[in-house]
């Protein structure tokens, strides 16, 4: 696979990654919010949930990022080998059809003589 190809996904991957943990982040500040106006916590108290659960969501989330990163570029190495091989078996095949052409070329040659 092109590298251009295997970067973009890459990247493509860790964007996603950082557009859930803002999705997150602010889902989690919501929460709290909510919590605070309804009396069930303090403002103290919501902010250290909002730094404790944004901290373990990104921890999570870079996480997730490398596992996915890892599986992508398993994927992609087999990939590559796997095109490998068959660039090789197209080689030997390339190879057997032109050796046969040239057995046919010999004997028409022999049968003309």
């Amino acid at each position: 696979m092109d590298k251009m190809k295997k970067m973009g996904l890459l990247g493509a991957t860790a964007l996603i990654g950082a557009g859930l943990a803002a999705l997150s982040e602010e889902k989690i500040k919501e929460f709290v919010r909510e919590k605070i106006e309804e009396g069930q916590m303090t403002k103290e108290e919501g902010k250290l949930l909002v730094e404790d659960l944004v901290s373990e969501t990104k921890k999570q989330r870079l996480n997730l990022e490398k596992n996915i990163i890892e599986k992508i570029q398993n994927t992609i190495q087999m990939a590559d080998k796997e095109l490998e091989n068959l660039s090789d078996k197209i080689d030997e095949i390339k190879i057997r059809e032109l050796e046969c052409e040239l057995e046919k070329m010999k004997s028409l040659r022999k049968a003309k003589k």
